[in-house]
C-alpha cells in the first residue's frame, strides 16, 4: 500500500499543530531566555512546513490517495500487520503492570514466529533482547524501563 504524499502531509502537519498545541503550555526555565517550549515549536514548525511540502507534492503528482500493492492482497500480509498493530497495543496496555521484560519476550518471541523463525532461535533471541534493552536502557542510559511483576527481584 502506497499513499499519496498529500495525505502523508496531512497526517504531518497534524503532528505539527498538536506538538505546538502540547509545547504551548511548557513552563519557562528559571534563569533561562528560551522556555521549554522553544525546541517543540522549532520541531512543529519545520514538521509543518515539510507537510506543506508534502501535501503541494502530492497534489502535483494527481496519483490516487491510496495505491494497492500486491503484498496487501495477500492474506498473510493484512494479518501481519493487523497482528503488530495489536501487539503495540498489548505492550501499551500491559508494560506498566508486567513489566517491560514480562511483557517484551513473549512480543518478540511471537513477532518472530510469526515471520517463520524456529522456536529455539526465537526463544533464545526474545530472552537475549529483553535482557540486553533492560541492561542498556536501565543501566547506560538511565532510561527506566518498568519492572512490574519483577520488581522485587531486580538486580539493579
Amino acid at each position: 500500500m502506497r499513499l499519496n504524499d498529500a495525505l502523508l502531509g496531512l497526517l504531518l502537519f497534524g503532528i505539527a499543530a498538536a506538538l505546538y498545541l502540547g509545547s504551548r503550555d511548557f513552563k519557562p526555565i528559571p534563569g533561562q531566555q528560551i522556555g521549554a517550549g522553544a525546541f517543540p515549536t522549532v520541531l512543529a514548525t519545520g514538521f509543518a512546513l515539510c507537510g506543506v511540502i508534502l501535501v503541494i507534492s502530492g497534489l502535483r503528482s494527481r496519483l490516487p490517495a491510496i495505491v494497492w500493492t500486491d503484498w496487501t492482497r495477500e492474506p498473510d500480509g493484512i494479518r501481519n500487520v493487523v497482528v503488530i498493530i495489536g501487539l503495540v497495543i498489548v505492550y501499551i496496555v500491559f508494560s506498566r503492570q508486567l513489566g517491560f521484560m514480562l511483557t517484551m519476550a513473549p512480543i518478540i518471541l511471537i513477532m518472530l514466529r510469526l515471520f517463520g523463525v524456529g522456536w529455539l532461535l526465537s526463544l533464545t533471541i526474545a530472552l537475549i533482547a529483553v535482557l540486553g534493552m533492560q541492561y542498556l536502557f536501565g543501566r547506560f542510559l538511565l532510561v527506566p524501563l518498568p519492572w512490574g511483576l519483577l520488581a522485587p527481584i531486580r538486580w539493579w
